[in-house]
């Protein structure tokens, strides 16, 4: 039974709300991955939030989406171009790459001042930049990979015809250079604003008109050589965008009734919709009217029966018509085993305009299970396609012999989208649901579902927990609310306590105790620099005496922001740190391999977790197959298979004892255990709020080597450590840089107290609302005084490679240097002398 979540809403005043708008992403992350808490905003307002033109600010609007011959897709947006997610967005620059007005200025102060530095070093090694060419930098903070600095011809104040037919040639230059730094680096998507249109005075409809022209001679003459790249046109202003669509529909034709677009906007954790379409996070829905088999998108999806005939059935006989002989022979060729309902063939799309199909096995409304297999059919059409396509397509699945009702399909299918859009998490994929175009009925069946989620925002399950926010279209009068929820209710109030010490009122300084400072690269320290010059803050990075940080300084507001957009970069250096130790620790224990060669860790971490979690299989993104962990065997894109083979490297390995479903569990104790814990404690002055045994099958295997190793009875010793740290060390074990003292006196390593009380004192961690005490079972073995001056035991004797198991203070105090040498096994919750338990 998963146990009921405990709730805290909290009332936002207008300083904490405006800090929520600049760094909410980063408040949810720090909220969710620190304390475990899920975090839901409701009644912000988000109309004025940070960022270039952001009073202004509306959802982005699509304005028209065609898919060329060779594949290239374009599409006219109404978005503010420093919001626009795609993998470059072109800087309208002059040769001097001086960021200092338009869109240019918008752009770096959005991204930061890295961008004029890394300019500043191009025209430094290289002079200026010619016009009508182009050069890319980084893109700072701005939600794509680069900036495409494209230097267009600058027209003098009310040009005439002859100016404009003399540098017209030259914009037509410039395009072509945004292209070829596009190719040149295989980018797969790309922003472009009306070069030169703006303060370059080139007038607006013969701008567009050049645009268009040359991204359809770019597709026209195949140069980006068959790659699906697409070209966004993006602009603010409302004339602007007219003439990007006039020019299209000129120069391109029509655009497409049924297609598929990127709906590359920003991730604003809210919905963004239009006409027959929803747009979540990375998840487009489209509902249009066509013909299946007329698709232009990466994967069409039919429906067949189990004797795999594509000529029984309107859709499956549409699809084999158009496709051809071919698709029939390898949809048999494919063919490998008994075939089930629930079941997906994948084959090429031969002469479709699709690089594959998916060819779904379906049961009649009257069989058993049949609406959970047409749910289970429609979302694992979706997690294959989001591995290595960007746009599918699904007819209306189930309404013809297979009897369902058009209200139940649409219900069905919908609910499947939501579900992937909950699980995907960073992809990007349009789905296309197409209806026949005289099946009435059936579009309004969607539409009505659609109108649905639109209104009551039925996708909330679709919404990430850790940057959830409640729907815009709550009325303006309602008081903005915080709402943090979590099954442990210690978990609860510390959430709370740091989130009042990080949203409450500042004497103008936050100080972040946290070591994984030590662990922040390049790209980090430029983010900090870019948070100094953005919130106009100071920004101070220290380590002292084994313990590290970061301090921020400034105005209250900033001060908060910045402090905010550090807890979450330094909770992604947790996590990163985290998954390569639990790699490595389950990499000792367990190897799953292929044709006898092993994956590596962390692809070997994936495979164990999902097998110990009894999922039925995985799908491995960067291999492109799909696991099946059940019977152990692989198979590829191709339908091809392998067998694949689990390793144990130590016979007692055995996690399956855990009720966890995972190779470590945190199990409530009560009796005896508890009443024993519940009396040392008591001798401390405090009072036990909950204790939980630590199980982990990995590191209990890795201590016994070690026992062999030092021969010597472990100890029952003691370490304090602050609540985010306490699941990591359940699952990884003990380190340095998770508990470090006030001083290290004894040496630079993981410390322990064989004493309760001393412990306390060891570790005396005042800023959070409950005490956190780790017993452990402690390999010291041979001993020896520490000094601060030790980073690793010393030597022993006259044998360089023989050294000491432990350092001590000849009291209470042992320091080791290795956190194989601890194994956790009891975390005790304490309330502080003042506070009863709760």
């Amino acid at each position: 039974m998963q146990a009921m979540s405990n709730i805290a809403p909290i009332p936002l005043v207008p300083e904490q709300c405006a800090v929520l708008r600049h760094c909410r992403d980063a408040f949810c992350k720090a909220v969710e991955t620190k304390f475990g808490c899920t975090a839901i905003i409701h009644n912000l307002d988000d109309s004025d939030s940070s960022g270039s033109n952001a009073s202004n600010f509306s959802a982005p609007e699509l304005r028209y989406f065609k898919k060329l011959s060779k594949g290239v897709k374009v599409s006219v947006w109404k978005d503010d171009l420093t919001r626009h997610k795609v993998d470059a967005v072109v800087n309208a620059a002059n040769e001097g790459l001086n960021h200092g007005a338009g869109l240019a200025l918008a752009l770096c102060e959005a991204g930061g001042p890295m961008i004029q530095m890394w300019s500043d070093k191009i025209i430094g090694k290289q002079g200026k930049v010619p016009t009508g060419t182009a050069v890319s930098t980084p893109a700072g903070n701005l939600p794509c990979k680069n900036i495409i600095h494209a230097v267009g011809p600058h027209l003098p104040s009310n040009p005439t015809k002859w100016d404009v037919e003399r540098f017209a040639p030259i914009l037509h230059k410039t395009i072509k250079s945004i292209l070829d730094v596009v190719e040149l680096g295989k980018l797969s998507s790309v922003a472009i604003p009306a070069i030169s249109s703006g303060l370059f005075n080139f007038p607006r409809h013969l701008c567009a008109n050049i645009i268009v022209q040359n991204v359809q001679d770019y597709n026209d003459r195949n140069r980006f050589n068959g790659r699906v790249v697409e070209i966004n046109l993006v602009n603010n202003d409302e004339p602007t965008v007219q003439e990007m669509e006039r020019a299209c529909k000129e120069i391109l034709g029509a655009p497409n009734i049924t297609g598929s677009y990127s709906g590359a906007v920003t991730s604003r954790d809210q919905s963004f919709t239009s006409g027959n379409s929803f747009q979540f996070g990375n998840v487009t829905l489209h509902i249009t009217k066509g013909l299946i088999e007329e698709q232009m998108v990466d994967v069409i999806v039919n429906t067949i029966s189990d004797n795999l005939d594509l000529s029984m059935g309107l859709v499956s006989k549409a699809i084999f018509e158009k496709a051809g002989q071919k698709i029939q022979e390898e949809l048999y060729k494919n063919k490998k085993h008994f075939v089930a309902s629930g079941d997906v063939f994948v084959t090429k799309g031969h002469s479709l305009n699709c690089a594959a199909v998916y060819h779904t096995v379906c049961t009649l409304r009257s069989g058993s299970g049949a609406k959970q297999i047409l749910y289970e059919v429609v979302l694992n059409c979706l997690m294959k396609a989001v591995s290595a396509h960007k746009s599918i397509s699904f007819p209306a699945i189930g309404t013809g012999n297979l009897g369902f009702h058009k209200q139940e399909v649409a219900e069905i299918m919908v609910k499947a989208v939501a579900e992937f859009a909950n699980k995907n998490s960073r992809k990007k994929l349009d789905i296309n649901f197409v209806v026949f175009p005289k099946d009435i009925e059936m579009m309004e069946a969607f539409k009505n579902k659609l109108d649905g989620v639109k209104g009551q925002m039925k996708f909330d399950s679709a919404m990430p927990q850790s940057s959830a926010f409640a729907t815009n279209e709550s009325k303006r009068n309602e008081t903005p609310t915080l709402e943090i929820s979590s099954v442990s209710k210690e978990a609860l109030r510390e959430a709370q306590a740091w989130i009042m010490n990080m949203l409450g009122p500042r004497n103008g300084t936050i100080t972040i105790m946290n070591n994984y400072v030590i662990y922040f690269g390049q790209k980090d320290h430029e983010n900090l620099l870019s948070l100094q010059t953005l919130l106009g803050v100071h920004i101070t990075v220290f380590f002292k005496n084994g313990n590290g940080g970061i301090i921020i300084t400034g105005e209250p507001i900033p001060v908060s922001c910045g402090a905010i957009e550090v807890e979450s970069m330094l909770c992604q250096a947790q996590k990163d740190f985290a998954l390569d130790e639990e790699s490595d620790l389950l990499y000792s224990v367990v190897r799953w391999q292929c044709k006898a060669a092993p994956w590596p860790p962390k692809v070997n971490a994936a495979l164990e977790k999902s097998y110990l979690a009894r999922n039925k299989e995985i799908e491995l993104d960067d291999y492109n197959i799909k696991v099946n962990l059940k019977s152990k065997f692989v198979v590829d894109i191709f339908g091809k298979t392998s067998s694949v083979e689990r390793t144990c490297m130590f016979k007692d390995y055995n996690p399956f004892h855990l009720d966890s479903n995972s190779f470590y569990a945190r199990t409530p104790v009560d009796g005896k255990d508890f009443w024993e814990m519940e009396r040392k404690v008591k001798d401390c002055g405090l009072c036990t709020i909950r204790v939980e045994k630590i199980e982990n099958a990995a590191l209990q295997q890795i201590f016994e080597l070690n026992r062999m190793r030092i021969k010597d009875k472990p100890e029952h010793l003691y370490q304090c450590v602050s609540a985010q740290f306490c699941d990591l060390i359940c699952r990884v074990g003990f380190h340095k840089d998770f508990a470090p003292p006030a001083e290290q006196k004894d040496g630079s390593g993981i410390y322990f107290s064989s004493r309760l009380d001393r412990a306390l004192k060891l570790w005396n961690r005042q800023n959070e609302e409950y005490i956190y005490i780790i017993q452990a079972q402690v390999l010291t073995g041979k001993s020896v005084i520490g000094s601060p001056d030790f980073i690793l035991p010393p030597v022993m004797g006259s044998d360089p490679l023989k050294r000491f198991d432990s350092l001590t203070d000849k009291e209470n105090t042992h320091v080791i240097f290795n956190g194989q040498q601890a194994l956790p096994q009891y975390l005790i919750i304490c309330g502080k002398p003042t506070l009863s338990a709760v």
